[in-house]
């Protein structure tokens, strides 16, 4: 069987490589065979292959936190999915492989409509981005939110949810080739994330406010962040693309009396609504309201090839099926 495994922890063009391993075994009670159809290849995987996730296998070890299939075969007792049945694997399930047995009660099944590359990105980025809106701050219709990394699949998930509050959204982004990207995600307002950009947003808006800033980025890009929010504002931190500890002026939280919050889609507050999140996400992608862009598909033979196309931008999915 094919896939990817992780044989030390360090750069991941390097620490990942190509493998045929053992089928796994039949599925025991409770247990379901499914075969991987995609996988993105996802920031957390990035960081999973350079030892800087909480997820830390015992090496070498298969990875790949996240991606869609199809049901094989099923264990006795299992009735929440059927054998043919599209489902969402469970994150962290480690798909980069052909097949792999994993706990039904983990699956989430999906319409059979949906693209299977599509289905393959529900698991992390919509529901966080479902949470993020709607776990911090009570969003009204013409509130105003703002977001680094606008350009980002998570962020087209975000404006969509926000979208759904009746909320607007400023979208922040680091160079001006991204822009357009950030447009067609739907943000309302398109910024370069700079140290201008809170005086341009109050030029164009006056005296409104934002209500709630998502931080994906860290470092410096925090503080910018802070600075285009209100009296009381909320400021989440969900990633660290800088990998860089967050920077913000003590005056901005002081005198604005900000919340700065974190957001981690593993925390046990949030797991009852993982699954209802990812079905409105599938249902929205079948419909035709959200579907994320996909630049490259790549086999698992070509874990390199693609590692290096993600490290320059884009989203990257591995085509496990044959």
């Amino acid at each position: 069987m094919k896939a990817v495994v992780l044989h030390t922890y360090g750069e991941p063009s390097a620490a990942l490589e190509f493998r045929e391993i053992p089928e796994p075994a039949k599925p025991g009670p409770g247990q379901v065979l499914v075969a991987v159809q995609y996988a993105p290849i996802n920031f957390s995987d990035i960081l999973v292959a350079r030892g800087l996730y909480p997820l830390r296998p015992e090496l070498p070890s298969v990875i790949g936190n996240e991606g869609a299939g199809q049901v094989l075969e099923i264990g006795e007792g299992v009735s929440n999915v059927r054998v043919g049945e599209r489902v969402v694997l469970p994150m962290g399930g480690f798909a980069w492989r052909e097949r792999l047995v994993v706990r039904a009660q983990d699956l989430v099944a999906v319409p059979q409509a949906i693209d299977p590359r599509q289905a393959a990105m529900l698991r992390i980025n919509p529901p966080s981005a479902y949470l993020l809106i709607n776990a911090y701050v009570d969003l009204k219709a013409g509130d105003w939110i703002a977001l680094n990394a606008a350009n980002s699949a998570i962020s087209r998930w975000i404006v969509r949810f926000a979208k759904r509050r009746g909320a607007k959204v400023l979208g922040l982004v680091r160079r001006p080739e991204a822009e357009r990207a950030a447009v067609e995600a739907g943000c309302d307002l398109v910024l370069l994330d700079a140290g201008r950009a809170p005086d341009q947003f109050a030029e164009s808006q006056g005296e409104t406010h934002i209500r709630l800033a998502l931080d994906a980025i860290g470092g410096e890009a925090t503080g910018r962040l802070a600075k285009l929010l209100g009296p009381r504002g909320t400021l989440v931190s969900y990633a660290a693309e800088s990998l860089s500890p967050m920077v913000t002026s003590p005056f901005d939280v002081i005198f604005n009396d900000l919340t700065i919050r974190g957001f981690s889609i593993g925390h046990p507050d949030f797991a009852d609504q993982i699954t209802g999140a990812i079905l409105t996400a599938a249902e929205m992608v079948v419909s035709g309201e959200a579907s994320i862009p996909v630049a490259a598909e790549y086999k698992l033979e070509d874990i390199r090839e693609a590692i290096a196309h993600v490290e320059k931008g884009g989203k990257v999915l591995l085509k496990v099926a044959g």
